[in-house]
């Protein structure tokens, strides 16, 4: 929703790992200001910077360009046309439903599924081409 945490980390990831031809771009239904600086920290860890990135509108026009779409959760939220070629990762944020940050065992797990995901997604990408 607020393209600040799962989205990015996957983001990131897929676009060090893509295939050639292929990128991914994250993108929130109501994004928040800035990055999630839990999520900037657990992609340093794995060699991994994003730079001056920033959390953006998820749009019509960015849906249609899209090959895939993935969701987190918030498809019923996303513009026309996302349901016909997205798959939902069920993977909990960076904080829990009690308002609470998941703890760094919870978070290295987070981003551990969340890579194995993006690995398999482009192992897919790669076994069509």
């Amino acid at each position: 929703m607020e393209n600040t945490f799962r989205s990015i980390i996957s983001e990131a990831i897929f676009n060090t790992y893509a295939p050639k031809g292929w990128h991914a771009e994250s993108a929130g239904v109501r994004p928040a200001e800035t990055i999630n600086p839990i999520a900037i920290e657990l992609l340093r860890e794995i060699g991994i910077e994003i730079g001056s990135k920033k959390p953006r509108l998820v749009t019509p026009e960015l849906v249609e360009s899209a090959t895939r779409v993935v969701t987190f959760g918030c498809l019923d939220h996303c513009p026309i046309g996302a349901k016909e070629k997205s798959e939902d990762w069920p993977i909990p944020g960076s904080v829990g439903k009690d308002g609470a940050l998941r703890n760094r065992l919870e978070l290295n797990a987070i981003r551990g599924e969340l890579e194995r995901r993006v690995l398999r997604l482009i192992h897919e990408i790669d076994r069509s081409q």
